[in-house]
């Protein structure tokens, strides 16, 4: 059992500085958006958020940071929720793209991984980048086929259902069915064919790897 004290949420933030010019309001918008449901859902259920937004970003920055807080004592459970710019294989922090190869080296040399668990990575490509997170510590990693363009409706059921709002006191989900009630088939297919206006290799499906079995209350 890990209770709320002895864990913490990162979200880090950064996709208007340099997503499409076109859409830098609807990026602004769910950069907001994205740290506002993270406080206001999860909040209750952590005994820290920390955020990190646009230029606070950096590569190196968020190693310290991850570093910093997976180091504290009476840490047991570091959960990341990303929300960058990515490609296959790579990912755009504020300062630099980086490879996945950099990505699980670098944060597996720095971080306490026995108490990484979550990596909920909603940049585009995700699953591209799932294996890495998982060779640098995490237990679990969720992303993206391709293009991710509906993280306006499943975010905020990911972070209601993984919060386990509705279920009684104590009691949480699994990862896995956490992913299935968040990532609903025709929600994602009415958002992926808007996004097609803009761009190309459009699926939001989720992908799971790693333990499908964690909850937030558990590793």
């Amino acid at each position: 059992m890990i209770i709320r004290e002895q864990r913490i949420l990162l979200v880090a933030n950064c996709l208007a500085e340099h997503g499409n010019r076109r859409l830098k309001r609807l990026y602004h918008f769910i950069e907001l958006a994205g740290v506002d449901l993270a406080k206001r859902l999860l909040g209750p259920h952590y005994g820290e958020i920390s955020i990190m937004r646009d230029r606070e970003v950096t590569w190196p920055d968020f190693l310290k940071r991850l570093q910093s807080l997976s180091g504290r004592k009476n840490i047991k459970a570091v959960d990341l929720f990303f929300q960058l710019h990515g490609e296959p294989g790579r990912i755009r922090f504020f300062d630099q793209w980086v490879t996945v190869a950099q990505l699980g080296r670098e944060i597996n040399k720095v971080a306490d991984v026995d108490c990484l668990r979550l990596a909920y990575n909603l940049c585009c490509y995700g699953d591209s980048h799932s294996m890495a997170f998982i060779n640098a510590g995490f237990k679990t990693a969720i992303g993206a086929l391709k293009v991710n363009a509906s993280a306006g409706v499943e975010y905020p059921l990911f972070c209601r259902h993984w919060a386990g709002v509705g279920k009684a006191p104590g009691s949480s989900l699994p990862v896995g069915e956490v992913l299935c009630r968040a990532d609903r088939p025709l929600p994602r297919l009415v958002q992926d064919l808007l996004a097609r206006r803009y761009f190309k290799n459009v699926d939001s499906t989720k992908k799971l790897k790693g333990k499908n079995t964690i909850t937030i209350s558990s590793i």
